[in-house]
């Protein structure tokens, strides 16, 4: 599937009801679309209460903004242990201070009455603060101290609502019937995300595309307690590469050629879940003059006895 062309309206205005979706505090901020004189006020209502009970289809689990250390390895294979970096990392951890977050609509497909049938909502984060690399230096002095940079990370997800019949005859409701996953890329980032590669006991699939929308029984699917490996694909063969769950921290090895490969155990946990891929520039971690430079792919799953319907119930 690809996103709806944009051809009916977009408009970016605060709703209270949707600025609850934030949830950083007060450091956050929410914008949502409004009446602009084209969409009635019953379609924007039902649209933001549909928003509003599935945070999980506008967020990534609080991966993007964990604050959790991910400690590094210059083991073999992993990370390429050069004679020329500037720094040793050690471990690093994210310290997101500020999060804005904004939807911007697109609606398509008006019928005889003259409303909307389908819409697509754009969700857009900015998230600013700092990126903290604990790194260990030839000779003593340097051994354990911290290397702060700056960190701004702008995040994106689609998700299309359709109006659909519950009954037959029933009054046509909104309902989330689609999502992408999300893709973080920090301000003006080299670090770029080929592909990733999925093989689990009957899955392997290739996403090439993190914007892309598929339908709710299309997302991925893992049996509990299984092995999956992943293999990502980025635009350079130093890059470090990381997966993110809500319970752990790997590190991928590097294959020498853009590609790094890591197994990850599936937990047997219900609803939905995100895991996510991160590639960080080499200059991230090697080099403390150079900028934060990270992009991210944050990917919503279930587990195997989970059903995923075509639609989101209220």
């Amino acid at each position: 599937m690809h996103p709806i062309p944009s051809k009916s309206l977009t408009a970016l205005l605060l709703v209270p009801a949707i600025a609850l979706l934030a949830g950083c505090g007060s450091g956050s901020r929410s914008t949502s679309p409004l009446s602009n004189g084209t969409t009635g006020s019953s379609d924007r209502i039902e649209i933001d209460q549909q928003l509003v009970l599935h945070p999980e289809m506008l967020d990534d689990g609080g991966l993007s903004s964990d604050p959790s250390q991910s400690s590094l390895s210059t083991a073999a294979g992993a990370i390429p242990a050069s004679a020329a970096a500037a720094i040793r990392p050690l471990f690093f951890w994210r310290h997101v201070i500020h999060t804005e977050r904004r939807f911007e609509f697109a609606f398509a497909d008006t019928d005889s009455t003259g409303r909307p049938a389908r819409a697509l909502v754009t969700v857009f984060r900015t998230l600013t603060g700092d990126f903290n690399l604990v790194v260990g230096d030839s000779g003593s002095a340097g051994s354990g101290r911290v290397v702060t940079k700056p960190l701004v990370d702008h995040w994106v997800r689609h998700v299309e609502l359709r109006r659909v019949r519950l009954t037959a005859g029933g009054r046509p409701v909104w309902r989330i019937v689609a999502a992408s996953a999300a893709r973080v890329t920090a301000r003006g980032a080299t670090a770029h995300i080929e592909s990733v590669r999925v093989q689990g006991a009957d899955l392997d699939t290739t996403l090439t595309d993190p914007l892309r929308l598929f339908r709710l029984r299309q997302v991925l699917r893992f049996a509990p307690d299984t092995p999956v490996t992943l293999t990502v694909t980025t635009r350079h063969a130093d890059d470090t590469v990381l997966l993110y769950a809500a319970d752990r921290r790997l590190q991928f090895k590097n294959n020498g050629d853009g590609t790094y490969t890591g197994t990850w155990m599936t937990p047997d946990l219900r609803g939905l879940r995100h895991i996510g891929v991160n590639a960080l520039a080499h200059g991230t971690l090697f080099d403390d003059a150079a900028p934060y430079d990270s992009q991210a792919w944050m990917m919503p799953y279930v587990v195997t006895g989970q059903e995923m319907g075509d639609y989101l119930g209220p």
